[in-house]
This record gives structure tokens, sequence and C-alpha cells, in this order.
């Protein structure tokens, strides 16, 4: 009985200690015993509470450099000591109300309700700095970190949080730690796969979902790729006797399967594998994986291997099949990447409405091949710039990160040309509603779901402006209409039945010329915002009224492009054009003779020999564009020349882009003289194309057109970039700088904030806002005089220095000049003396120089191309010059070795 009893008393006596010490005990069960921070569990449990609590989380992982090699080659308490060391500098950097925690060997993680992502990363790229700086151990101490955020109120999920991190991490030790922290450190386990740790995690990388693996079948040890530890949950990206470890991992019911054929693996008599089998993930729970490999035999000096990859099917990218398009899956991957590599991003949402009675009608194959139609279209006009995916049944998304916004907006309207075009199906042209909805983001703050769901939203705030969801060709006069290819709305024939008339027409023996003639009503949509969608409705039909009299009458052939474009193939003679305008002209007016209203009407002249296609009614469209803008006549005729133009200024847009896509898109340095000492004390960044032969494509013949199209802000910004780039790198070499001049044009000055940006380029660089002189034409101070104002008082307050560009050229005046906030002119080269001027032109810029000197303005002198010009120049109190007899404008490879050269150039 007393045993009983005392044994009752110590259990009382227990329960009650655990019970005092209950919060000792979860400390302790959650503190890593090592280095006192929070460990997994620790890191489980907070980020649960957090994300209970429904606020913003930023989180990051750290990942401790090169701790393995460490351990096998100084010992574990080497290793320890660096372990420690890490944690240590980890808690001086971290703020209160922050949690730190030790999840794994080498691995520990920061959880903030305060910091953003930036402010994280900015402090842990100091410690690290410091920790490098600081360490004296015999290798180099340092870490890769990857910091993500994610807000539960939104949808967002703590999972995707912890894979952008992870993510992120890898990321940075890809591009850091490994070629910085590897050095001279060779390599364990190297010679077991015959490739390169640094190589193969850079392939490890490439795809979510899949994991690349190397066995060396003679050692019976498996390399995984990172992000097999992350998904599958592999104890170590090494792992010895794989075969028996993975028996663990397969579904049962797979498991005699998976274990008959990769012993065939093993013992040589198969070299080639592929199967499918269930297998635990990190989580616990089976999914598919698709395993893919190659036995490379060994010779005795070299090991046989088992290559290959597993492809997890719950996380892997997926094609759809009907338009050969990435799935949803593939796009949340995409948006997740923008994401994690803070880069701008634009999404373009396209929906076809009404499928649904399509498929009634056509069948669902039909519409799968209208829908690759419409793939094949976007694809067209994104030119590999930008990826397109297949979102769900009837809508797209396309997305690009690596257009800026106005190239985006142009990626936005050509969209919407091509998706609001007439399509086949089932030899039917018709033309389905489509909405198009673009977002552009200058960087992806939400995770993926959160995007898509705002992308959603704005698709239905736009499908609410189109209520009619109905088919274009009603379902009643469906047989007749497939019968004759006719539209039923305007009784014309449809595009490509256009096309098919038109060609037999003329080949029934039509004499005389004959032209396609575009006619495009004016303000359609307005006119059916003010009046209503059925009274568009009927004068689009009593245009084809108008029209369908043409074939009656057997004077040509009419047709109907859909919206409120017609197309007509009618004799090229003066009257008759103006004629059938003026009928279509007259309909129009029953409804509503707003000048607004009237229609244009584009025509492009043809052989009679020739066969119609397209093209002819691309070109009539084309020419109507300036009808379109010519209130006193309606009509415009092709012009050839004009057409030209207009090819090569679209031509010029995209091969600089794929010029600036391929680096062949550069700039090329003029230096900057003081005449009295022949010393360089600066230059000018001129912008060069290099052609695909090397050549350098001139100027003239591309600004124009990137100035016309608002891409020259593109060219400039990139321009910019690369010379403070440069400016930094020779800065990091120790190597002396001189101040460039960077040129701004017009319209760089009324499409973005010049000087928010220039400021923000001195800033990424750590510039000197004195390195970066801002060239502004006079034609642009006279031109857009406020702006400029503002611009210049704006670059003064961030301390950039201002030229006035091309001096002498516009309106230049001294009262202008007073006006002007402007640090340094510099003169055109047209009023330099030449021999044959030289009395004319020396008093000129004799004049100009008196009346800069006057104001305390320095003067450049640009195009000094002899020693007479030079001595002249002098004489009249000019320094410093730019101009031939001193330097061409060169490679920038080219001026560092003049420059660096030293007296002796």
């Amino acid at each position: 009985m007393d045993t009983v009893s005392n044994y009752t008393e110590t259990l009382e006596k227990t329960i009650r200690d655990l019970l005092e010490r209950q919060d000792d005990l979860i400390r302790t069960a959650f503190t890593d015993q090592l280095t006192g921070l929070g460990n997994r569990g620790g890191f489980a449990r907070s980020l649960e509470e957090l994300w209970g609590q429904d606020i913003p989380v930023t989180m990051a992982f750290i990942d401790i450099d090169n701790l393995k090699h460490c351990n096998d080659v100084f010992g574990h308490d080497e290793g320890n000591r660096y372990i420690l060391q890490v944690s240590l500098y980890l808690k001086l950097y971290m703020k209160v109300d922050e949690a730190a925690f030790r999840i794994g060997g080498d691995e520990f993680a920061i959880l903030s309700t305060i910091a953003t992502e930036d402010d994280l990363a900015e402090r842990l790229e100091h410690c690290r700095t410091v920790l490098l700086k600081n360490n004296d151990s015999e290798m180099p101490h340092s870490f890769s970190y990857g910091v993500a955020h994610a807000d539960p109120a939104l949808g967002e999920a703590s999972n995707r949080m912890t894979l952008d991190a992870d993510h992120r991490m890898y990321d940075y030790k890809l591009r850091h730690a490994m070629h910085l922290d590897r050095r001279n450190i060779v390599q364990v386990h190297a010679d077991d796969f015959e490739i390169s740790d640094r190589v193969f995690d850079a392939f490890s990388m490439l795809n979510e979902g899949r994991y690349c693996f190397i066995e060396n079948l003679d050692k019976h040890r498996t390399l995984w790729s990172q992000g097999a530890l992350r998904d599958l949950g592999l104890p170590s990206e090494h792992i010895d006797n794989c075969h028996d470890y993975w028996k663990t991992r397969v579904h049962p019911d797979d498991l005699e399967a998976y274990t008959s054929d990769i012993d065939q693996i093993y013992n040589g008599s198969k070299h080639r594998r592929v199967m499918q089998y269930r297998m635990r993930n990190a989580a616990g729970d089976y999914v598919l994986c698709r395993a893919r490999g190659f036995r490379i035999d060994g010779d005795g000096n070299t090991p046989s291997l088992y290559v290959g990859e597993l492809v997890n099917h719950s996380l892997a990218e997926t094609v759809d099949a009907a338009t050969g398009l990435g799935t949803q899956r593939m796009l949340i991957n995409a948006i997740d990447a923008c994401r994690r590599d803070r880069c701008e991003t634009g999404l373009i949402a396209v929906r076809v409405r009404g499928t649904a009675k399509l498929n009634e009608l056509y069948g669902a194959e039909a519409v799968d091949n209208m829908l690759a139609e419409y793939a094949g279209r976007m694809l067209s006009i994104t030119r590999g710039r930008s990826r397109v995916f297949r979102s769900r049944n009837a809508q797209f998304v396309v997305l690009s990160n690596e257009l800026g916004h106005e190239a985006f907006e142009q990626l936005t309207h050509h969209l919407k040309e091509a998706v609001f075009a007439p399509v086949q199906i089932a030899g039917d042209t018709i033309t389905p509603v489509c909405l198009v909805v673009p977002a552009f983001y200058e960087r992806l703050i939400n995770q993926a779901t959160a995007v898509l769901g705002e992308l959603d939203r704005r698709l239905r705030a736009a499908g609410g402006l189109v209520p009619n969801d109905s088919l274009p060709i009603p379902e009643i006069e469906r047989k007749s209409a497939v019968a004759e290819r006719i539209d039923t709305l305007t009784g014309l024939y449809r595009p490509s039945e256009f096309m098919r008339r038109a060609n037999a027409f003329l080949r029934t023996g039509r004499d005389g010329a004959w032209c396609i003639a575009t006619v495009d009503m004016g303000h359609m949509r307005l006119f059916n915002e003010w009046h209503g969608q059925a009274e568009g409705d009927r004068m689009l039909a009593d245009v084809g009224t108008v029209l369908k009299d043409i074939e009656n009458a057997d004077m040509g052939v009419a047709g109907y492009w859909g919206q409120d474009d017609f197309c007509v193939l009618i004799p090229f003679e003066h009257d008759t054009v103006h004629k059938i305008y003026n009928r279509v002209r007259e309909a129009v007016a029953k409804h509503d003779n707003g000048v607004g209203f009237w229609p244009s009407m584009g025509v492009y002249p043809i052989d009679s020999n020739e066969e119609i296609s397209i093209d002819a009614q691309a070109k009539a469209m084309f020419t109507n564009r300036r009808a379109k803008n010519d209130f006193k006549d309606r009509i415009a005729v092709f012009r050839p020349e004009e057409y030209k133009r207009e090819v090569a200024f679209h031509r010029t847009l995209t091969e600089f882009q794929y010029a600036l896509s391929n680096d062949r898109i550069t700039y090329y340095l003029q230096p900057l003289v003081d005449m009295e000492t022949g010393e360089i004390i600066g230059a000018e960044a001129l912008t060069r194309w290099i052609d695909k032969d090397g050549s350098l494509i001139s100027p003239a013949t591309f600004i124009p057109a990137l100035e016309e199209s608002g891409f020259v802000v593109t060219l400039d910004k990139y321009i910019w970039q690369g010379v403070a780039s440069w400016l930094r790198e020779r800065i990091d070499r120790g190597l002396r700088v001189v101040p460039v001049s960077l040129n701004v044009s017009r319209v760089d000055i009324l499409a973005c904030d010049v000087a928010e940006h220039m400021g923000a380029l001195a800033a990424q660089y750590n510039l000197p806002p004195e390195l970066m002189r801002i060239e502004i034409t006079e034609t642009a101070y006279t031109g857009e005089s406020e702006a400029v104002d503002k611009l210049t008082a704006d670059l003064h307050i961030r301390g950039f220095s201002t030229y006035m560009d091309d001096f002498g050229t516009g309106q230049s005046t001294l009262a202008m000049l007073k006006n002007v906030n402007v640090d340094v002119i510099k003169l055109d080269r047209t009023f330099v003396p030449t021999d044959r001027d030289q009395g004319r032109s020396a008093q000129i810029v004799s004049s100009m120089l008196e009346m800069a000197q006057s104001l305390h303005l320095p003067v450049v002198v640009e195009g000094v191309e002899t020693n007479e010009q030079a001595n002249m120049l002098r004489q009249m109190g000019a320094r410093y010059a730019q101009g031939f007899l001193y330097y061409r404008p060169m490679p920038a490879k080219d001026f560092e070795a003049l420059f660096d050269g030293g007296d002796s150039n």
C-alpha cells in the first residue's frame, strides 16, 4: 500500500512540476540548442500563428555557404563555430519584433511583420558583406539568402511565400555564393558524378517540378537537385543506396513495377528507362511522377552513371493540347517567377465569348481549331517577346516581362486588332465578341492567385459593357448563311467568300482599270453609344444595301469585314468611285449627318490580271487611314511611296527590338577636349546600331522612326543605363573617369520624368551626378520651354549639369539665353568656319562666343576638323572642342585604351 501511495505522490509531483515548467518546456521544444534561436518546429508554429492573424508577413531563408566543406576539411567544431558566427551576425541585423530560426543544419529563417522585402534584403546583404569582411578563419564565411512577402488577407498562401524565398535563395547562391565562395575550394564528390556543383545546380533550377539526378552505380551514391529536397522532402542532395531509400517513398501498389524496372538499369540489361509511379512528397502526400533516365556504362577508369530527370506532375508545367500553349499551371509559375525577379510585368487577358453556342452549332473540334487560330495570331503578334497561355476554356493570358509600359501598350493595341478580326470556323467566317483587358505592373507584389483574381475582376467589368453574348450568325438563318457565305446583317459576302467571288468576277474578262476600295464608318463605337446598338446595326444594313446594288448592276463585288469595315471591287474611275462614296455617305446621313460620322474610303488600284488577296485589302485599309484624317476629301488613293515608308517604319521598329534584345544597340564615346592643353575633359555618348554584318547603321535612318513611335525613350534609357554601368565598373576597378554627356530627346522630356530617372540611375550605380551631364537640344528649349525649364530645375536640384546642344540651329537669342537655366552651350558644327566661308562664319561664331561669355557660360564647339579651324577658334576665345581633328566617336573599350594610355596619347 505504501508503495502505491509513494508512486501516486511521485506522479502527482511530476505532473505539478511539468505544469509549472510548461512554458520552459515549450520554449525548449521549439529552441535550437546550438544557437539559441527557434528551431524548425518553432518556425512552423510562428508562421501558422502569424497567418491566423491575417497580417502581411515578410520572411527570409538563409543558407550557409559551403558548411559541408568546412565540416569535411576543418572538422565539426569549426563548422559549429561557423554556424554560431552566422547566427550572431543575423541577430545583430534584426529588428525588434522579428524572429530568427535555425530550421536545418545550415539553414536559417527570419519572420517579420514590420519589414518590406527591400528592407530585409538590404539588411541581409549588409550583414553578409560585414561577415565576409570580418572573418578570420581559413575559409570565407558567408551565406546566401532569399526574401519573400505575402498577405493572407488577399488569399495568398504561406507555402507560396516560402517557395518564393527558397527560389530566390538558390538563385542568389548561383549568382553570388558559388562564384565567390567556392573559389580555390575543392568540390567534394565532384569526381563521383563527373559534373561541377555549379553546373548541376544551374540545370536544376531551369524548370519547376523537374528534378535532375545523377547516380554513381559503382558507389551507389546519388546526387539530387535542390528542388527535390524542397518538394519531395529528401534528407540531402547526396543519398547513399538510393535504390533502397526510394522503396520507402514509392506507393505500395507501384513498388513491384518500380523495383523490376530499376533493377534492369542496375544490372545493365536495360539502358533507357521511362516509367510513371506515385511517391510521397514533402507533405507526405502521394503525387504522380514520371522518371526518365539513361545508363552510361563506365570503362574501369570512369564510373557507370545513371542520369535522368524526375517530373513531379503536381507541379511541372504542361501544355494545352488544342492550342499548344502553356496551361494555367504554367501561367501561375510564370507570374510567380516575375514576382520573384521583381521585374516589370504586363498581363493581357483575352476572353472569347459565345463559345458555348458555337459548340452547339459547329462542335467542340471546330471550336478548338478556332481557338488555335486565335492562339496563332497572338503568338505572331508577340513575336517571342511575350508568352501566351490558355488559362481556361476560352480565355488566354499574354505575359510580358521584357517590355516597358509604352511597348506594352503598343502590344495591347496590336493584340486587339488581331483578336477583333474575323476568324474561320468550319468554313464560315465569323467575328465572335472578344474582351481584351490589360494590366501593367512596375513590380508584382501579390502572388499569382491574387493577380489572376484581379484580371478576372477586370474581365467581368469589361464584360458588362458588352451584354450581348450571342453569335454574329443567328441560328435561325444559319443554313442559308453557311450556304451562301453571306453576313446576315448587311447581306454582303464575308471576307473569304468576297475574295473568291472577286477573283471569279475578274476572270470573266473584265476590261479597264479596277480597284479594291475599303469603306470605314467614322467613330462607329461612339455612334452606338449615342444612338444604341440597334440603330447602329440598321445603319450598317443600309450601307450594305447600297453596296449590294453594285453587284446587282454587275459593277463589281461587295463584302463586309465585320465591325464597321466594308470592302468592294469596283472600276477604278473617278466618277464611279465618287458616286459610290456619295451614296454610302447619304445612307449614313439618314441616321446622323454629323461630320464626325462621315465614312472614309481608301482606294487601291489593281491589275485585272492579278490575283486579289488579303494584301490588296490591307493596302486599301492603310490608304483609308489618310482619308479618315482629311475632312476636305474623304477619298484617298494608294501611294506606293507612302506605303513603302510605312513598311520601312514598322520594319525599323521590329528590327530595333531584335537588335536591342541581341545586344546590337550600343554607344560610342567621342571625347571633349581642352584645346589649350589637348587634355580629354569629358565625352559624349552617341547611339550606335550594329548591323548583322558588323557594319554601323546610320542614326539618320532609325532615330526619326523611334522618335515618331516614342520608342526613342526605350533607346535612350538603354544607353543611359549602359553608360552608368560602365562608369561604375571603371570606378570599381580603381580607374579614372571623366563626365559623360547623355543626350535627352524632346520625346524623353514629354514622355517620362527624366530628372527622376537620372536620379534613380545615379543612385542605383552609386554615381556622383557630376559624372552624368545632360544634353538637351536647343529646339527642345525653344519648342517645349516650360517642360525644359522644369526639367533643368529638377536636374540642378539633384546635382546634374545641363548642356544646350546644337546651339544656333533654332531660335537662339541673347534674351532667350538669359531666361534658360543652362550650364554649358555646345555650338553646332554648321557654324564652324570653313575654307570657303571663313569671313561670315567667323563673325557669327565670334558673336556667339561673346554672347555666351557675357553670360559666363562655357562653350564647347562641335565639328572641329582642321588645325586652321582650331587655331581660329582659340583666337576668338574658344577653349573646348569636339570633332574629328581630335577624336572620332569610338567604342568604350577603345576610349578606355586611349584614356588609360596617359601622356603618350
